[in-house]
């Protein structure tokens, strides 16, 4: 475990964390100057111990909102006021060169935004008064109420999804992730909340139509060919599937298994399950706990492992479940569990009545505990205080 203690540096200035490396911290800060708002840009660098200013943005208009979006290369920054009009600005996170800037003009006004990668982000709008009776008849016709675009910042090109219901999953619950040197896009598509579904399985008895939880998986690369050749119905492949028979969920990724939660109505079970990315069986990994207000799951998605937290005379004991066979046990005093590292460090909001941002690491293997006075961020190994 890595602890970067940035509180002399940032514990009294405006910070909004984007991404933690484990050789870099990349942040913004938001300053009014001579009256004017502005976003400032940083790296700071672990090994140097210091902060580097990669870039300035300024907008007279206070109603802006900006979205930070770390790529692989690069960092874009979409600024919107919920109009029809954003700013896109692309910046390299090594020399802070601005390498695109851009106002772009939306069919519909701002929803939402995914960047997929350093070139390519996909931009969700709903209907505005120009361009209402285009919305309605895409209500109509795919029950869905707002339209999404692929930009590709490079080319300067917009593509229009015609793939609604998948563009909806990726703005839901796209995962991406890397395994064997491919980045692959995972989509969780229940058919409801697990409760909801069962409610309506049980009302409906024997005459269940064809109702279907789905876990897709698709190459991003394919995914971006496939949008840019037009296709109306882009091709994933289907991991894990459920009907009227139970549910499935995904939980994350594990060791080159894509990890879900699977409920059998039949036999009145649930499983945690395993499927390897490069295709193979599904294997049962172990049975899902019954749990309560004294106790509950716990998922790292980061680092792929599935906890169980059970609750008894003030104290918390931390089970490995999947990914992990630990077994620590922690006082309440610690406070609402952040993450888990080395198997050994519990980080966790610390519990105090006070308005001010505090942290704790607790050493399970010297029962030890450290409290500090700042906000808290953890990515990997890598546990940052500001």
């Amino acid at each position: 475990m890595t602890v970067i203690d940035l509180r002399d540096e940032l514990y009294n200035r405006k910070i909004e964390i984007i991404e933690i490396t484990k050789d870099f911290i990349f942040y913004a800060e938001e300053l009014k100057i001579n009256g004017v708002d502005s976003v400032y840009l940083y790296s700071y660098s672990f090994s140097e111990n210091a902060e580097l200013l990669l870039s300035c943005f300024s907008f007279e208009d206070a109603a802006y909102i900006q979205h930070y979006y770390s790529c692989e290369n690069s960092i874009i920054i979409l600024f919107e006021n919920g109009s029809g009009k954003v700013w896109v600005i692309k910046v390299d996170k090594a020399t802070g060169e601005e390498v695109y800037r851009k106002s772009i003009s939306l069919v519909g006004r701002f929803s939402e935004c995914v960047a997929l990668d350093d070139s390519n982000i996909i931009v969700y709008t709903k209907s505005d008064d120009e361009y209402k009776s285009l919305f309605n008849r895409c209500l109509e016709q795919t029950n869905s109420d707002c339209l999404a675009n692929l930009y590709d910042l490079d080319k300067n090109i917009r593509y229009f999804i015609k793939d609604f219901n998948t563009a909806l999953l990726v703005k839901n619950s796209m995962v991406k992730f890397f395994g064997g040197g491919t980045e692959y896009m995972l989509l969780n598509d229940p058919f409801s909340g697990e409760k909801e579904k069962e409610a309506f399985v049980k009302e409906l008895g024997s005459e269940t139509e064809d109702i279907r939880d789905n876990i897709w998986l698709m190459r991003k690369n394919k995914f971006l060919e496939e949008i840019k050749a037009g296709e109306k119905n882009i091709k994933l492949k289907r991991v894990a599937t459920a009907g009227s028979n139970g549910t499935v969920r995904f939980e994350c990724i594990c060791s080159g298994d894509i990890v879900f939660k699977g409920c059998s109505y039949k036999h009145k079970r649930e499983h945690f399950c395993a499927v390897p990315l490069n295709g193979g069986k599904i294997r049962t990994l172990t049975r899902v706990k019954k749990y309560d207000e004294h106790s509950r799951y716990y998922t790292d998605k980061d680092k792929g492992k599935i906890y169980f937290l059970t609750h008894n005379n003030d104290e918390w004991c931390l089970n490995g479940e999947v990914g992990t066979d630990i077994n620590i046990t922690y006082p309440d005093s610690v406070g609402n569990i952040i993450s888990c590292i080395e198997d050994r460090y519990i980080i966790a909001d610390s519990i105090l009545n006070t308005n001010e941002k505090y942290a704790a690491i607790f050493d399970s293997a010297l029962g030890l505990k450290d409290v500090f006075q700042a906000r808290c961020e953890v990515k990997g190994e890598v546990v940052v205080l500001y």
